[in-house]
C-alpha cells in the first residue's frame, strides 16, 4: 500500500492527511511534501496520521526532522493520532512521539486548541457533547 498525502489549510493551520503506509518506499513523498510546505511559508501544521495503516522509523525521522525545521523558524508541529489500542500508535508511542510532539486524536482537536494559535486566527470551540448524549451513556 502507497502512502496518500492530500493538505489544506484550515483556521490559520496547514493540515496534512497522510493515509497509507510510511515505510521506506514511502517516505520520500511525505518528506518532500512537507519540505515544500514549509518552503512556501507554512508555519503551523497539522499532521494528521489518524488514518496511517504503517509507520516504520523512517516516517518517524520525517516527522522528528519535520518539527526541528519548524521550531527553528518559530513555526509549529502538532500530530493527530490514531487510537491508544491502533498498532501505529504503539509503534509511534515506542519511539517516544508522546514527549516529542503536541499530540491530538484528532486534527479537529488540533485545530481546536487555542494555546498561541496563528494570530488573527479564531480556531473553532472543541465539541461539546449535550446533556441527553452525555446521560445516554
Amino acid at each position: 500500500m502507497a502512502v496518500n498525502l492530500s493538505y489544506g489549510e484550515r483556521y490559520g493551520w496547514t493540515v496534512v492527511q497522510v493515509t497509507g503506509e510510511v515505510d521506506i518506499s514511502g517516505v520520500s513523498a511525505l518528506r518532500e511534501r512537507l519540505q515544500r510546505l514549509i518552503a512556501e511559508g507554512c508555519d503551523q501544521i497539522v499532521v494528521d496520521i489518524s488514518r496511517l495503516a504503517f509507520c516504520d522509523s523512517t516516517g518517524f525521522a520525517v516527522l522528528v526532522a519535520t518539527r526541528r525545521l519548524l521550531v527553528a523558524r518559530g513555526g509549529r508541529l502538532r500530530l493527530a493520532l490514531p487510537g491508544p489500542e491502533v498498532h501505529t500508535r504503539k509503534v509511534l508511542s515506542a519511539f517516544g512521539i508522546e514527549r516529542l510532539f503536541e499530540v491530538y486524536d484528532s486534527a479537529e482537536e488540533a485545530l481546536a486548541d487555542q494555546r498561541d494559535a496563528p494570530k488573527g486566527v479564531e480556531a473553532p470551540l472543541p465539541k461539546q457533547r449535550d446533556a441527553a448524549s452525555a446521560t445516554a451513556d
